[in-house]
């Protein structure tokens, strides 16, 4: 996964070991920018599909 602002690599262990949970805002560990990630499962691409997007409040 990569943050959609500064193209860093997201590791997915990261998040797990942050205990980040789907749709809840979070920094990115790189450029600080607020994102959040979605799972969308059972689409056309794929078992699962991770979505990360960045937050404008």
């Amino acid at each position: 996964m990569h943050c959609p602002s500064c193209e860093k690599s997201l590791d997915w262990d990261w998040l797990e070991d942050e205990c980040i949970e789907p749709h809840e805002v979070f920094e990115c560990p790189h450029c600080r920018e607020n994102l959040r990630y979605e799972i969308d499962e059972g689409t056309y691409l794929g078992a699962q599909h991770v979505t990360i997007e960045v937050v404008d409040d």
